[in-house]
């Protein structure tokens, strides 16, 4: 009898792509280097393809997987009575689950940080990295497959078009880096965009100068002033959470000029913004 794995069916409804390129599974895990005494979180392990090839070679597994079919074959077929807690299959959405308390289950409370690893739909990707990125300092890093133009977004420097709020939120959390393009047909069944592998290490406080970084939630709500009209100057962004004498005198404040695109702006200039309005209650 067929196993579920073998006649699945994959769910439009969660976005599912498997990936099946074997030398594509070899260079994510050797990217991802895995150690014995690793906490690993896989998110959206799918029918297992790099699951396979990390179990064993980690100290814990948690694989959080929101198709009940695929979780139900995923731990029946690689748990196992003779390694208990090698592998924990959790059967929900990354996306409201303990964080926490799952990291807590895995360990990370003792001091290590979780590394994170995942094949990311395309609809979800954007905030799942962010709340990931919200669990810093238990986080170690994170080795994380998204549409070609998400990563676009989350690498881009000032001045260019994909240059956003996205950049802005990623980068002053993480440091990032490309690591490898895949091609569609690499999955299936086969998207029509392109993916990409990238690496996001969370900063500690050392990073920033010694200063704590801001509150995500706050640092959000600018971002979103600022790059809600891209074709608008700084100051009539700010327009919806100050006064515009009061912007342009924390812009000259912070020697951004402000007739400037928000997309001109560098992460160090969102940073003394932010700071500043901080202090005025207006965030």
């Amino acid at each position: 009898m067929p196993t579920t794995r073998e006649r699945f069916r994959p769910k439009r409804r969660f976005g599912q792509n498997f990936l099946v390129n074997q030398g594509a599974i070899d260079q994510i895990v050797a990217a991802f280097r895995p150690s014995n005494s690793d906490l690993v979180l896989e998110v959206g392990p799918g029918k297992g393809a790099l699951t396979r090839r990390l179990l064993g070679r980690v100290g814990r597994l948690a694989v959080v997987e929101i198709d009940r079919d695929l979780a139900r074959e995923l731990r029946g077929s690689l748990t196992s009575p003779d390694t208990p807690g090698a592998l924990l299959v959790i059967e929900g959405d990354i996306l409201s689950i303990d964080l926490a308390a799952l990291f807590g289950e895995l360990g990370a409370d003792s001091g290590r940080g979780v590394r994170v690893i995942a094949n990311l739909p395309f609809n979800i990707a954007t905030p799942v990295i962010l709340r990931l990125l919200e669990q810093r300092p238990r986080v170690r890093d994170l080795l994380v497959m998204v549409q070609m133009e998400v990563a676009a977004r989350i690498l881009a420097a000032p001045g260019g078009r994909d240059y956003g709020g996205l950049s802005v939120l990623c980068q002053v959390y993480a440091s990032v880096e490309r690591v490898l393009r895949l091609r569609p047909g690499s999955f299936r069944p086969i998207p029509r965009v392109q993916s990409e592998v990238i690496r996001l290490v969370p900063r500690g406080p050392e990073e920033c100068a010694g200063e704590a970084l801001p509150d995500p939630r706050s640092l959000s709500r600018l971002l979103r002033a600022c790059f809600a009209h891209r074709r608008k100057t700084l100051l009539n962004n700010l327009a919806v959470l100050i006064p515009a004498a009061t912007a342009e005198a924390l812009l000259t404040r912070c020697r951004l000029d402000p007739r400037a695109r928000p997309e001109t702006v560098t992460v160090d200039g969102y940073l003394a913004l932010h700071s500043l309005l901080a202090g005025t209650g207006a965030l």
